[in-house]
């Protein structure tokens, strides 16, 4: 690829802009009592890493998977770089998700990164501490998983990084599940992996999986945050059965374009589960398929336009890209490239669900896993490369002043609110229309109370039809095929070797062996340990639908903010509600849907503690088959109990939040009422500053 030598006007320019940076900053800083400067701060330590990064010899297209836990990322890049072979380890939850990467290179290698003494000491202390929000949960759990295993983590996080080289796809899924699989024995302690593999369509390429971008973890935040800010193309997938919410739009629509990435292409992943909720109500697969993809398209446009026209200053041409999402299903695409009886139990149970109506041609199991368009878009973005960069080479100025500008703006924008609000009102009429909003959020906190209320009543309607759904599975995994296995016997028999036209051979003998095949039927101890693991993976399926079942976190969001901004606009023109969209937004982010984690170890160390290889006599039969029926009884009730816990844990979440909503959003209204009503004391002297302030940044902005 061609390497992109920073010229010496390229310095010159680039000097200026962090020159024109420092000025912002040294022309507001006298400010700092009424205004944050730390964004200011950021943009030219951010610009300088992105522009020093780009120029680099070695510089890669840089290409981002993004998406929430379980929305089939791994799946997805093993079907579009493995061809379907599971390499990337998929049973991944928040905290065992490592940023990875993958690149070419002529040496097959995985190199690890851990922890740093510093960010292992500050998981460690939180894992000790008593609060219960994501970070300090995920701190707990790390320590938890750490405690299963034998290794003492400090002689990993001294060393820093580990490189593991490996021979075949085998050696690199069993080494990698190490690292970040599920179950790895170093995964607690591992921050990031990138992964080498001699595959020259890599070349000039880097691929990132970043499950990083919603992890409490904020050491692998960072992490995937500095992977973000050097971004040019990214593959942002979001599940059928949970479609787009505002996080989602905003990200791609506003922040990775204002990062300076490229290109962006959503993917409604899974497709198959959106698919099969749609296809009870359809004549047969090529409409539900039709009819699924209309309605998440139709939903897709509405939901970028909505966007598009509460935030004037979005560029249109980025929003029409997203108006059509490609559908995939990552599963059903390898699922088509094998006869039927290959597929494992989950492949089976969604093949049973889609021949529901008729059973689904060849044709159908690709329209549905769709892998090809991606490929062709992955090729494309290959392919274009040189012309990316090359255009991005040209934009580092342009893209670094609209985000100067931005900031800019918002500096000013609060300031004049500060400004009108400290010329409209004194001090007595600033605290009046304080314990005004404090009655007004409290009026309204029987229609809260009934959402909420309404939200737990779901999630327990759906526990009981996922107990019953998990139920229903007990008696598929209790059976177990007979096989059929040949044993060789061999016998010596002792036979005249007499030749009649030999005299002397008259009255010898010899010794012949002969064999024969037996048949016998045996059942397999692994099978057992198969159906152990698939119905936990059924269970946690189950748990998770049930949740996403019950609660749309766009929904929710949107019930909420009705609730809320209908309220306070009643406060009168004088009081701005768009202004505490965002504080309503920031309040709303602990809501998040659990993740579910069940080992499986402890019910198969049952079966192999007693039984291995091939069970041969009937009263072997017998007792494995006892020993298997009352393993899968108590994976049963161990996944319903999971289940009964995690719904009790949620609901003493959302019971938490219900209690401290009205609180938190008051005390981010009060908090910056409070910044008003105490200026208020000095008013004219901060009336003026404010207006020096909105002076300062408009000149600043005519400058640029």
């Amino acid at each position: 690829m061609e390497f992109y030598e920073r010229t010496r006007e390229d310095e010159i320019e680039f000097s200026r802009f962090t020159e024109k940076v420092d000025n912002v900053y040294n022309n507001l800083r006298e400010f700092e009592d009424e205004i944050d400067l730390f964004d200011i701060s950021s943009i030219k330590k951010n610009f300088i890493a992105k522009t020093n990064d780009f120029f680099r010899e070695d510089r890669k297209l840089n290409i981002g998977i993004i998406g929430r836990v379980k929305v089939g990322k791994s799946t997805f890049l093993n079907t579009l770089l493995f061809d379907g072979k599971k390499i990337l380890p998929t049973a991944v939850t928040p905290k065992t998700a490592a940023l990875t990467r993958i690149e070419y290179d002529d040496e097959n290698r995985i190199e690890v990164e851990y922890f740093t003494k510093d960010e292992w000491r500050l998981i460690n202390i939180k894992s000790k501490e008593e609060a219960n929000t994501g970070e300090y949960v995920v701190a707990k759990e790390i320590m938890g998983m750490l405690e299963e295993r034998d290794i003492v983590p400090e002689n990993y996080i001294l060393k820093g990084h580990e490189t593991i080289h490996y021979d075949s796809y085998d050696e690199l899924m069993g080494s990698l599940n190490e690292y970040v699989g599920e179950n790895g024995k170093y995964t607690p302690i591992v921050k990031s992996v990138s992964i080498y593999v001699d595959k020259e369509e890599l070349d000039g390429i880097s691929i990132a999986d970043t499950p990083g971008l919603y992890d409490p973890i904020l050491s692998r935040v960072d992490k995937t945050k500095q992977f973000m800010e050097l971004c040019d193309v990214v593959f942002f997938l979001s599940k059928s059965t949970s479609f787009l919410d505002k996080n989602d739009i905003d990200l791609m629509a506003s922040q990775l374009p204002k990062k300076g990435v490229k290109k962006v292409v959503l993917v409604c992943s899974r497709f198959d589960d959106g698919l099969r909720d749609t296809l009870w109500n359809c004549e047969n697969i090529k409409e539900a398929i039709d009819s699924t993809k209309q309605k998440l398209t139709n939903y897709a446009q509405q939901a970028f336009i909505n966007y598009r026209n509460s935030n004037i200053y979005v560029n249109n041409d980025i929003i029409e890209q997203f108006k059509h999402p490609i559908f995939v299903s990552s599963m059903v695409e390898n699922m088509s490239k094998k006869p039927v009886e290959e597929y494992d139990k989950k492949e089976k149970r969604v093949y049973d669900d889609l021949c529901y109506k008729n059973k689904p041609t060849a044709k159908d199991l690709r329209t549905i896993g769709n892998m090809d368009e991606v490929k062709a878009v992955f090729k494309e973005v290959v392919e274009d490369k040189e012309k990316m960069l090359e255009e991005k080479a040209k934009t580092f100025i342009p893209v670094a002043k609209e985000e100067l500008s931005d900031k800019l703006v918002r500096i000013s924008n609060l300031a004049t609110k500060r400004r009108e609000q400290l010329l409209e009102f004194d001090k007595e009429k600033l605290t009046e229309q304080k314990k005004q909003i404090t009655t007004q959020i409290n009026k309204m906190n029987a229609n809260l109370e009934i959402v909420f209320n309404n939200l737990i009543e779901k999630v327990e309607q759906q526990k009981l039809n996922a107990i019953s759904e998990i139920r229903a599975y007990n008696r598929e995994y209790l059976q177990v095929s007979e096989k059929e296995g040949v044993t060789t016997h061999y016998e010596i028999r002792k036979e005249s070797a007499a030749v009649w036209f030999k005299p002397w051979t008259w009255g010898t003998s010899a010794r012949v062996i002969y064999s024969y095949d037996e048949k016998y039927q045996y059942i397999d101890a692994y099978d057992a340990i198969e159906n152990i693991r698939n119905f936990v993976e059924d269970g946690k399926e189950c748990i998770e639908h049930a949740f996403n079942k019950s609660l749309d976190v766009a929904e929710l969001k949107h019930k909420l903010l009705s609730i809320i901004i209908e309220n306070l606009d009643s406060l009168g023109e004088n009081f701005d509600a768009s202004y505490y969209r965002i504080l309503v937004e920031k309040t709303l982010q602990g809501i998040k849907i659990p993740t579910i984690e069940f080992p499986t170890t402890q019910f198969e160390d049952i079966i192999t503690s007693e039984f291995s290889g091939e069970i041969k006599s009937n009263s072997m039969k017998s007792n494995f088959k006892k020993v298997l029926s009352d393993t899968i009884y108590d994976v049963r009730e161990g996944i319903c109990k999971k289940l009964e816990h995690e719904v009790m844990r949620f609901e003493d979440v959302i019971e938490e939040l219900k209690k401290n909503f009205s609180v938190d959003l008051l005390g981010d209204i009060q908090k910056e009422l409070n910044t008003i009503i105490e200026q208020s004391s000095d008013k004219d002297n901060k009336i003026k500053r404010y207006g020096q302030i909105i002076e300062t940044v408009e000149k600043l902005n005519m400058e640029m």
